[in-house]
């Protein structure tokens, strides 16, 4: 009896208001967590995807760039008949090298997205490459002098041994591990004592506790 009196007097208007409204903050609440959350896991995912794409396409620069070193050339037959030796050598180093060119392009784009992010660490964590690159290309550009490809009629060429010999070195590999390639792997590390935190970071934050 005295059960049914406390019910009776409960007033279920007001008691209903009051549910309402907890249950009105509670999805409030709830909803302010869920969006917290899926911001941090987007921001993660950014972040994983752009460190990622990094290193991938630093390893693909450092694999053309031992491409173009490759003391393989593939004259057409014709052409060195023709005698076009020279011009024919040079279309294929021109082709290697505008294959590097595209890729440290993409690169490019990556380096300034991962500069907004992570500030100037970020950018001149390429500074190697970009070095190497050109390098290489200074490289590529005396190679040639030295056969006569730039010079006209009684040019005079420096033919100084020890410089041919520096430059053959980065001109050609020889071996897996010369010192060029080396050099190129430092520079890659570069990149990868950087970013190779950022992935590590990144994928260990998104695992469940």
């Amino acid at each position: 009896m005295i059960f049914c009196l406390t019910l009776s007097g409960v007033d279920w208007a007001l008691t209903r208001d009051v549910v309402s409204i907890l249950g009105t903050v509670s999805t409030i609440v709830l909803a302010a967590i869920g969006l917290t959350t899926w911001r941090r896991q987007l921001q993660g995912t950014s972040e994983y995807a752009l460190a990622t794409n990094a290193l991938h396409l630093a390893y693909e620069v450092q694999q053309l760039l031992q491409e173009v070193r490759s003391p393989m050339l593939f004259l057409r037959k014709e052409e060195v008949e023709a005698g076009n030796r020279i011009q024919e050598e040079q279309n294929i180093y021109g082709e290697r090298m505008n294959a590097v060119h595209m890729k440290w392009a993409e690169l490019q784009t990556i380096r300034l997205k991962a500069r907004v992010i992570w500030q100037a660490p970020a950018h001149h964590c390429f500074e190697g490459l970009h070095k190497i690159i050109a390098e290489i290309r200074a490289a590529i550009w005396y190679h040639f002098w030295l056969k006569g490809a730039y010079g006209g009629p009684g040019a005079e060429i420096d033919r100084n041994p020890e410089r041919l010999q520096e430059n053959n070195e980065i001109i050609y590999r020889m071996a897996e591990d010369d010192a060029f390639s080396k050099k190129i792997d430092a520079a890659v590390s570069q990149v990868e004592e950087f970013f190779s935190a950022k992935v590590r970071r990144t994928w260990l934050s998104r695992q469940p506790h």
